[in-house]
C-alpha cells in the first residue's frame, strides 16, 4: 500500500505544470511581438544592430531602418508611389514585390499588436507577474 500514488495530488501537479507552460507560451508571444518586432536597437528590415549613437535618433518614415535599408525603402517608395523608374537594374518586379510583402507584413504585425485580443493577452501576462 505504501506505493500507491494519490491521484488527486498527481492531477493537481499536472494542472500546475500545464498552467506554467501556458503562461510561458503567452509570455513568449507577447515578448516576440512587443520586444523583438519593435526593437529599438536593430534595423526593422535586416536586423543589423544600431550604433548606440544612432539608437535614439529620429528616423524618417514609419520604420527604424539602417542607412542601406532606408535608401532601398526610399527607392521602393519612389517606384511605387511616384511611378519613377529606378536607375538600378536589380530593382525589378520581384524586388518591388519583396519590399511590398515586407511592408504588408509590418502592417499586419502592427494590426495584430493593436488588436483587442492581443491587448487582452498583454494585460493577462502583466497581471500574472
Amino acid at each position: 500500500m505504501s506505493k500507491v500514488i494519490d491521484i488527486e495530488d498527481r492531477l493537481k501537479l499536472e494542472q500546475k505544470k500545464r498552467v506554467r507552460v501556458d503562461k510561458a507560451k503567452k509570455t513568449e508571444a507577447v515578448r516576440k511581438v512587443v520586444q523583438c518586432t519593435r526593437c529599438m536597437a536593430r534595423c526593422a528590415r535586416c536586423g543589423v544592430q544600431f550604433d548606440t549613437t544612432d539608437m535614439y535618433k529620429r528616423y524618417p518614415g514609419p520604420y527604424r531602418l539602417c542607412a542601406f535599408c532606408q535608401e532601398e525603402y526610399d527607392d521602393f517608395l519612389r517606384i511605387t508611389e511616384k511611378g519613377q523608374e529606378s536607375p538600378f537594374y536589380w530593382h525589378n518586379r520581384e524586388w518591388v514585390a519583396l519590399w511590398q510583402s515586407w511592408v504588408d507584413y509590418q502592417k499586419a504585425m502592427k494590426g495584430y499588436g493593436e488588436s483587442p485580443e492581443f491587448i487582452d493577452l498583454v494585460r493577462e501576462v502583466e497581471l500574472d507577474r
